[in-house]
């Protein structure tokens, strides 16, 4: 048993060495620590432990199958880089290719079991993902000249929370123009003055929406979207112009009690939108917690991984998936191979659209009379 502990003990550490920024250096010390904790007695390095194709998460499980004492947390935590240290990676390559340089981070954090490693299933815009892991740590990131915590959440879609130190529509604006200035994606917000943190993603369905009615063509353009609810894009050349025309529409909101979802993107320059939808519910249970990334078309759901492998193959549903039966039923029980990513990401679309429908705040005709 004892021998087991300190395989799977070094094959930690060298899965540290690989995936997680741990020196060979410090391989021993990391290793006594995971001994310690785990009540493991004494250890020595293996530098030729092979984990294989084994993922944090099997090893994990590996160890507590020999050690069930083990903390999972605590043993992730040891292997996990310093704060401090993902800085200054992550500092490094930002200053390098900012592209690469998230591409690293969500990497790192997926290697790490603290940001979900699944690949999204996305069709039209809509951005279906599953988040099984807890957001943790995070790095610095400058906006508007401000150190935010910056914690990725799920690798597929770029995912990730910005702390959110602003209460005023002005300041959310601000820094949301700061943010995709910047950075690039799509920034969201629950409503403005909420504490809960922003959210940010690489894209969006309402950077796919069509235009369905044009309010304003002046210096500010603004149009409804053709969109499940009712949503607002503002755009214009002076982005300080647009944002009080924003505000403005947040404020006359206010006495209806109206609070929209507040997004912004990097689309022609910077779009600003506001979107009037509320908790989403699925009678069927596949979608998750409603957060302001949801409301744009970012959606948490169950994992589908098991459905996804039985539409490739083709196979039957099996006992255990039958709840899944809505979503194979909609799309038939063939086998799609490489496909069918695209088709379960259809299916949870067309489920999520009607439900984000029945969350509308508000009618169109409500909004339009806020221009009035």
């Amino acid at each position: 048993m004892k021998n087991d502990i300190n395989l799977i003990l070094n094959k930690l550490v060298s899965y540290a060495t690989d995936n997680l920024l741990l020196d060979e250096l410090d391989a021993l010390y990391t290793l006594n620590r995971l001994s310690v904790v785990c009540g493991a007695g004494a250890v020595s390095r293996d530098q030729d432990a092979d984990y294989g194709e084994a993922d944090l998460a099997a090893l994990l499980n590996e160890l507590t199958a020999a050690c069930p004492a083990a903390d999972k947390a605590a043993v992730r935590d040891i292997l996990f880089p310093m704060p401090r240290t993902v800085n200054m990676y992550f500092g490094d390559a930002l200053g390098r290719n900012k592209n690469k340089a998230f591409d690293f981070l969500f990497e790192l954090y997926a290697n790490g079991g603290a940001a979900s490693a699944g690949e999204a299933v996305a069709k039209d815009g809509y951005l279906a993902y599953v988040r099984t892991a807890e957001a943790a740590g995070g790095v610095t990131l400058d906006v508007k000249g401000e150190a935010l915590a910056y914690i990725p959440r799920a690798v597929a879609g770029r995912i990730a929370e910005l702390e959110k130190p602003d209460v005023t529509a002005d300041d959310t604006l601000s820094r949301m123009a700061a943010y995709v200035t910047t950075y690039g994606g799509v920034i969201a917000a629950k409503s403005v003055g909420d504490i809960d943190g922003y959210l940010t993603c690489a894209d969006c369905a309402l950077t796919h929406a069509k235009v369905k009615t044009e309010i304003s063509g002046g210096a500010v353009k603004t149009d409804i979207l053709d969109y499940p609810v009712p949503v607002v894009a503002f755009n214009g050349i002076a982005k300080n112009t647009v944002a009080r025309e924003v505000a403005r529409i947040i404020k006359a909101a206010e006495p209806a009690g109206l609070k929209p979802v507040v997004a912004a993107a990097a689309k022609d320059g910077i779009t600003f939108y506001l979107v009037f939808a509320g908790e989403v519910t699925d009678p069927n249970k596949f979608i998750g917690k409603t957060d302001a990334l949801t409301a744009c078309g970012v959606f948490e759901t169950v994992d589908c991984s098991g459905l996804l492998s039985v539409l490739e193959k083709g196979t039957a549903l099996s006992t255990d998936l039958s709840a899944f039966k809505p979503i194979y039923d909609k799309i038939g029980g063939v086998k799609l191979g490489a496909k069918a990513a695209a088709e379960l990401g259809g299916a949870l679309a067309e489920i999520f659209k009607p439900a984000l429908q029945a969350s509308a705040t508000t009618p169109e005709a409500a909004v339009k009379a806020l221009f009035a």
